[in-house]
């Protein structure tokens, strides 16, 4: 005798395909049908560094590094100038202070474009690219 389907989980109203939802990451969250275009209840996943309004403060990381390379790429990073960017980094100052999560993600990848990591406070809670 054949076993009956397991009909415990729950259906596309549309298709009958599997019901799932949106990747963690996305701006939405809800239930879709993962084998056609339909759509059940969606709401916006604030769960987004967009919506993360905490501010935070950046510092590059240049222990390693050449002192002279580090100030040079600092200052034309941030148009500062080299005098600014040397003042900057010996004081052991931010970057950047009091900034949203999504200007942390641009300094990140800006800096990482030149070789350079960086460190944040209070803890960044985001992947940084």
């Amino acid at each position: 005798m054949a076993e009956a389907p397991d009909n415990t989980e729950p259906r596309c109203p549309a298709c009958g395909g599997r019901l799932g939802g949106f990747a963690p990451d996305d701006t939405v969250t809800g239930i879709r049908c993962t084998v056609c275009d339909w759509v059940g209840a969606v709401t916006t996943n604030h769960n987004r560094p967009t919506f993360d309004h905490t501010p935070y403060d950046v510092w590059v990381e240049w222990a390693g590094h050449d002192r002279g390379r580090i100030i040079a790429a600092v200052g034309n990073a941030l148009c500062i100038g080299v005098k600014a960017a040397r003042e900057l980094l010996d004081a052991g100052s931010p970057v950047a202070r009091g900034v949203q999560a999504l200007e942390v993600r641009r300094l990140s990848e800006m800096f990482r474009g030149l070789g350079l990591c960086i460190r944040v406070s209070p803890e960044y809670r985001w992947p940084l690219g």
